[in-house]
C-alpha cells in the first residue's frame, strides 16, 4: 500500500489542498526523484521499505504544502489585490522555498493559484445550514470512534453531540463542502486536529512489545488510531477509486487496534483498526 510512489493522484480529490498535494506529487521534480529513488533502490530494510519509503514521500510532500500554503495566507493578508498576490507569493515560493519553475515540471501559475486558493479555505467556516446538514443527514454515530449520538459517556455526560469535521483539513487546502464534511463527536473532531493523512501522525516511538497479550493491544493513542484508520480509508480509496469521504463512509468506524502479523510486535505498521474481512484491505507489513 504505497500511495505516494509510482501514483500521481493516490485517491479522487474533492478539495483544493488535495489537488495542490497532487500537483506537487506529479510535478515537483525533487519529489518524483526521491519516489523514484526510493522504489528503484530495491533495499529491504527491517521489513519496512515499503512502508517508510511511502512514509518519506508523503511526509516529504505534506511539509512542502504546508509550508506554500503558509506563505499564501501570508501574502493574502498582507496583498490586497489578487495579481499582486499571484506576484508576491510566486517570488516568495522562489526566495523561501527555492521551488522554482526549474524544479517544477508544469505550469508554476497554475501551481501558485492553487496554493493561494488553498490558503482560502483556512478562513471559510461552514455555514451553520451546512453544519446542521451534515449531521442530521449523514450516519448517527461518529465516523471515526462509531459512538452512537445522543449516548452517555465519560467524556460526554449530558450525551454525544455531533460535529461536522473536515476530512481534509481546513488547514491544508479543505473546502467547507458538504463533500468534505462528516458528522464527528466533539472529541475526535478536536483530537484529530489538523491531520489530513497517516503521514503526519506521531508514528517512530509507536513500538511495543507483548506486555500482556491475554487483555489485548497496549493503550494506543487516540491520535495514532485515527492515523491507522486513515491509512485504512486511503488504501481503501486508492483501491477503488473513491473519494477520502466515501472511503470512510463505506470503511466505517475504526475498530480496536490488533495486529497483522502475529510474530511481530505492536508498531505502527503491523497494526489495523479495521475488519479486514469487511473492508477487503489486507496489509502485509513490509
Amino acid at each position: 500500500m504505497i500511495e505516494f510512489i509510482d501514483n500521481s493522484e493516490p485517491w479522487r480529490p474533492t478539495t483544493s489542498g488535495e489537488r495542490l498535494l497532487f500537483l506537487l506529487l506529479t510535478n515537483h521534480k525533487e519529489a518524483r526523484y526521491l519516489s523514484n529513488v526510493l522504489s528503484e533502490s530495491g533495499l529491504r530494510f527491517a521489513r519496512r521499505y515499503g512502508d517508510w519509503s511511502n512514509f518519506l514521500v508523503g511526509a516529504s510532500l505534506l511539509h512542502v504544502q504546508q509550508r506554500l500554503i503558509k506563505l499564501g495566507n501570508d501574502v493574502r493578508d498582507t496583498v490586497p489585490n489578487r495579481l499582486d498576490q499571484i506576484r508576491e507569493l510566486r517570488a516568495r515560493t522562489c526566495d523561501i522555498l527555492q521551488l522554482t519553475p526549474i524544479e517544477y515540471d508544469a505550469d508554476f501559475g497554475e501551481l501558485i493559484q492553487e496554493v493561494l486558493i488553498s490558503a482560502e479555505q483556512i478562513h471559510k467556516e461552514p455555514s451553520a445550514g451546512l453544519k446542521r446538514l451534515v449531521c442530521k443527514a449523514g450516519s448517527q454515530c461518529c465516523y471515526s470512534c462509531g459512538r452512537l449520538f445522543g449516548g452517555v459517556y465519560e467524556d460526554a455526560p449530558a450525551g454525544l453531540k455531533a460535529t461536522a469535521d473536515h476530512v481534509w483539513p481546513r488547514a491544508l487546502g479543505g473546502d467547507s463542502v458538504e463533500q468534505n464534511l462528516l458528522p464527528a463527536c466533539e472529541s475526535c473532531n478536536c483530537i484529530k486536529g489538523h491531520l489530513a493523512t497517516w503521514h503526519m501522525a506521531w508514528i517512530q516511538p509507536i513500538v511495543f512489545s507483548d506486555i500482556d497479550e491475554m487483555n489485548g493491544p497496549p493503550p494506543i493513542p487516540r491520535e495514532v488510531q485515527m492515523a491507522l484508520h486513515m491509512r485504512a480509508a486511503t488504501a481503501y480509496a486508492r483501491a477503488n477509486g473513491t473519494t477520502l469521504r466515501d472511503a470512510f463512509l463505506t470503511i466505517g468506524p475504526r475498530d480496536r487496534p490488533a495486529k497483522i502479523d502475529q510474530d511481530q510486535g505492536y508498531d505502527f505498521f503491523n497494526m489495523r483498526v479495521h475488519d479486514e474481512a469487511r473492508t477487503m484491505i489486507k496489509w502485509i507489513p513490509g
